[in-house]
């Protein structure tokens, strides 16, 4: 007999995406299922949804509660459990077919007291990994390992996209925070220091939604208000004062310092600009604090924005904070960035700094089209505070090596006198030379990006492709074929193929995503 498994999922308000969470749970290839799907005091129609599911699929079973948030109900949902696994899912998020199959057949192989995978961000458009995962190089391949053996692992504090051994909770009596934000962070902590073996899988696991109204400005104003900041600080400084007392080894506090900061900076201190007046003393009271406990030597470790940011806050450098964190949350009420020949500069009231590296650009081909034998690309681009002409290449890198090969030039030049940068988004109609491709004469896979000309610091960009964009039909060049393809990810790539090789490539093109 397969062994239980327990899938959790706290319902409010969920209606929109529920029977999509539904579905792909019910649909999983592992069938030892038990649902535990509690409504937590919704108005809409999500009790009704889930009590379909329990009429028609006993493995569901549906509990219903006054509302009492998400900690509350995710610890509900352990102890009315009854699988020795126990799986939490998210009533807007979504598992592929083979998730929990996967992650009990590595747990049951390694004994692991959790296992985790990949997570992908989605929306109507677009795939993509967390930032943080990529960052930090998480989830790049399989591995048996401990968080002293992979502090990073800590970057990750996500419950949803781990498969928990129960007796991990019920042995060290671990539980979400309840009545405050941000509960899962010591939860997620506390089990990644426990457990003796944690088996990571490199597939993706837990499909997580951007919802459309995710970065309204109502919502982003909601998550900048002072109990928010402070729950965080305190969940955060709560983690700390238990590695300290139970004498965790070193790394993995300065690992937790490290995300610690990240998180601070990146979800609060970016964002002061958008703080209300009548608590924006308390709030730099609570953040300065917070950050003067951390040993400043951290802080050599972030990436050059983060870093900035956290010079400026520890500076005490008003001003200059809140004009970039205009700049970074698009604000500004007029220009705060000046274009150069070679980069961007941002103009606080004390000092000027360079900005470059933080102007990354964007490009969506919107339509393709077959052009005496070449295609033509044709959509948008923006480049953040462009104040003046630029020129950008669109160039083909290689899968399988590292070279790029320019296919395209951008000529940016089109001014919207009413925008306050007048070069940040254009149209734009380029041609695409394939002959480059064709000249390098490999049977392989290319990735289309973009690059500013003349701008050497700035990001490169990978070319995204319009979900209803057509890719049009393949380009003929001897014996070859070279096709245009969106990728999972929702980006612009190209195959490249020999005749023999056509009845295999709809089968290659499809499971193509790691763009």
């Amino acid at each position: 007999m397969a062994i239980l498994v327990s899938v959790v999922i706290p319902v409010y308000n969920a209606i929109p995406y529920l029977e999509a969470c539904l579905e792909s749970v019910a649909m999983q290839t592992y069938r030892n299922l038990e649902v535990v799907a509690i409504n937590d005091g919704s108005t809409d129609a999500s009790e009704e949804m889930l009590q379909r599911y329990a009429r028609t699929d006993q493995r569901f079973k549906v509990y219903s509660q006054e509302n009492h948030g998400l900690g509350h109900t995710r610890n509900r949902g352990i102890s009315l459990s009854q699988g020795s696994y126990v799986f939490f899912l998210d009533s807007d998020d979504i598992l592929p077919p083979k998730a929990i199959s996967s992650l009990v057949e590595a747990a049951e192989k390694s004994d692991a007291d959790y296992v985790v995978g990949k997570v992908i961000r989605f929306d109507k458009e677009r795939q993509y990994a967390p930032p943080r995962h990529v960052e930090f190089g998480l989830y790049k391949e399989k591995a048996v390992t401990t968080l002293r053996e992979s502090p990073e692992l800590m970057q990750d504090s996500i419950a949803c996209n781990k498969l928990w051994k129960k007796e991990l909770f019920t042995e060290h009596q671990l539980a979400f925070t309840e009545g405050k934000y941000y509960e899962d962070l010591s939860l997620t902590l506390k089990s990644a220091v426990l457990a003796k073996k944690i088996q990571v899988l490199d597939e993706v696991v837990y499909q997580w939604r951007v919802r459309e109204e995710e970065f309204m400005p109502s919502i982003t104003q909601q998550q900048m208000k002072l109990e928010n900041t402070a729950h965080r600080l305190e969940a955060l400084e709560e983690n700390r004062k238990w590695l300290i007392q139970t004498n965790r080894p070193q790394q993995i506090i300065d690992e937790h310092d490290l995300k610690s900061l990240l998180d601070v900076i990146r979800l609060h201190v970016l964002k002061y600009a958008l703080i209300s007046e009548e608590e924006k003393v308390r709030w730099k009271e609570l953040v300065y604090s917070y950050l003067k406990g951390i040993p400043a030597g951290i802080s050599y470790k972030l990436p050059d924005k983060e870093k900035l940011l956290y010079q400026l806050m520890m500076a005490e450098k008003e001003e200059d904070l809140m004009g970039l964190s205009q700049l970074l949350t698009d604000t500004e009420k007029s220009p705060v960035v000046r274009q150069e020949h070679s980069r961007f500069v941002f103009e606080g009231a004390e000092e000027e700094y360079e900005v470059t590296k933080f102007n990354k650009p964007k490009v969506i081909v919107e339509h393709v089209e077959m052009r005496n034998g070449d295609w033509q690309l044709s959509g948008k681009v923006w480049i953040p505070k462009a104040s003046r002409p630029l020129t950008g290449s669109l160039y083909a890198r290689d899968r399988k090596g590292d070279s790029d090969l320019t296919v395209a030039k951008f000529k940016l030049d089109q001014p919207n006198e009413s925008s306050m940068y007048p070069f940040e988004e254009q149209a734009f109609t380029v041609d695409l030379d394939a002959s480059p491709l064709i000249e390098a004469g490999k049977d392989t896979t290319y990735d289309f990006y973009f690059k500013l000309d003349d701008f050497p610091r700035s990001p490169k960009t990978r070319v995204r492709l319009y979900s209803a964009a057509d890719p049009g039909e393949a380009r003929k060049a001897g014996r070859q074929r070279i096709f245009l393809y969106r990728t999972n990810y929702g980006n612009l790539s190209s195959t490249i193929s020999k005749p023999q090789r056509l009845k295999s490539l709809v089968k290659k093109i499809l499971p193509l995503g790691k763009g």
